[in-house]
């Protein structure tokens, strides 16, 4: 096969070649472009620029001798890989920073859609999928949108799993956007997991963060609340038949899930909507039963309140004079106890009512026939706390 012609010095060419031969016969590349652009993003990479500075700058041999080498680490890497092509159908994007409560902040992108893996002109059945992208290549997602259809190439260890734990090729992966008919995603779903109740599970805890069970439920409450390392999170309340029954709302019981969940979610659906919900669930002494929700399919959706805009006046009679008042007595500096000259309007202390995670049944009981203005302070009342201790291990 006729070497391919790359942009590479020719000390690099030389050390390279055999090894994008290798990648070109197994299907990884086509040329050896791909490894052309590994060598340039090493050039400008700020973390080698000192490195590259001292040995001479890349004009000299040592510093393209020691680039060839860090392009070799990656390329051998690669070339041990099984490569495939991935049809993703984008659900959820989560951009995050981790680890910033420990002082090792890492940003990260987990991603969560229908996936159809390509091998060699084969496709395989439409399945569940997940994507971590860490560090420097959480930036591979900045572009993507949910909802999006992307190939992108691909690693997996284990295509028959239930949830492909897909990876992109180490060097080579870059999200190319593309028209693909995915199957449906309620269908995918249900053909996975059987729905839960939530009363039931309490008895029905996961076991790991992979452990998903999927439920069937309205959103009585969603919002975006700030944990206490200053992080963003979504909150949502969740019911479904079995916390509705009578028994249950006799019996006192919680008749909540309370999710931790993307904030992307918890401002897409709004109160009465419905959803279909993969979730991972755990119970704590300090917060009962909780769950984390990764992906969250609306069955009849609800948009949620828009915030209220201010209302601006009208610009052509705006006259700076009129911020300054020329009107209003001055006070002298020697004058400190003489508050007559200049009436001083009373501060009226306005209380802001305490927030408090409230069941809704409790409001029911409690407040019967509110007024008007208490009626309003108690559906306020009813809204989640903003819950600033919120120590969850994943959401710091």
């Amino acid at each position: 096969m006729a070497k391919s012609k790359t942009a590479l010095p020719k000390i690099a060419q030389k050390r390279l070649a055999p090894y994008i031969e290798r990648g070109i016969t197994n299907g990884i590349f086509t040329d050896g472009k791909p490894v052309a652009e590994m060598y340039q993003r090493k050039t400008n990479d700020p973390t080698l620029a000192q490195t590259i500075s001292e040995l001479g700058g890349m004009s000299s041999e040592p510093a393209q001798q020691f680039i060839t080498e860090t392009v070799l680490v990656d390329l051998s890497a690669i070339l041990r890989q099984k490569r495939y092509t991935g049809h993703l159908d984008i659900w959820e994007v989560n951009h995050r920073i981790v680890g910033v409560a420990s002082g090792n902040p890492r940003p990260v992108c987990f991603i969560t859609g229908m996936a159809v893996v390509e091998d060699d002109d084969v496709e395989s059945e439409p399945s569940l999928f997940k994507l971590s992208l860490w560090d420097s290549d959480a930036a591979l997602a900045d572009d993507v949108e949910r909802d999006g259809k992307y190939a992108l190439a691909v690693t997996c260890k284990n295509l028959d799993a239930d949830i492909l734990d897909l990876r992109p090729m180490q060097g080579l992966a870059s999200f190319a956007q593309e028209e693909y008919e995915h199957g449906n995603r309620e269908e995918l779903l249900r053909g996975l997991f059987d729905v839960t109740d939530i009363a039931d599970l309490e008895d029905n805890l996961s076991v790991g963060n992979n452990d998903y069970r999927l439920i069937e439920a309205s959103v009585s409450y969603a919002g975006v609340q700030n944990s206490r390392a200053g992080n963003q999170f979504g909150k949502m309340l969740l019911k479904d038949d079995s916390t509705m029954t009578m028994d249950a709302i006799e019996s006192g019981e919680n008749l909540l899930l309370n999710c931790m969940c993307p904030t992307a979610i918890a401002t897409r659906f709004g109160k009465y909507s419905k959803v279909l919900a993969l979730v991972t669930v755990k119970s704590s002494n300090d917060y009962g039963l909780s769950a984390n929700m990764d992906c969250a399919i609306g069955l009849v959706t609800v948009a949620p309140p828009e915030p209220e805009t201010p209302k601006g006046g009208d610009d052509d009679d705006d006259d700076a004079a009129s911020y300054f008042k020329t009107n209003v007595p001055t006070i002298s500096a020697d004058d400190d106890d003489d508050e007559e000259d200049v009436p001083v309007e009373p501060k009226v202390k306005v209380e802001e009512p305490a927030t408090a995670i409230v069941e809704e049944e409790i409001v029911e009981d409690v407040v019967e026939t509110p007024a008007p203005k208490a009626a309003k302070k108690a559906e306020k009342a009813a809204e989640p706390a903003k819950d600033g201790d919120d120590d969850w291990d994943d959401w710091d």
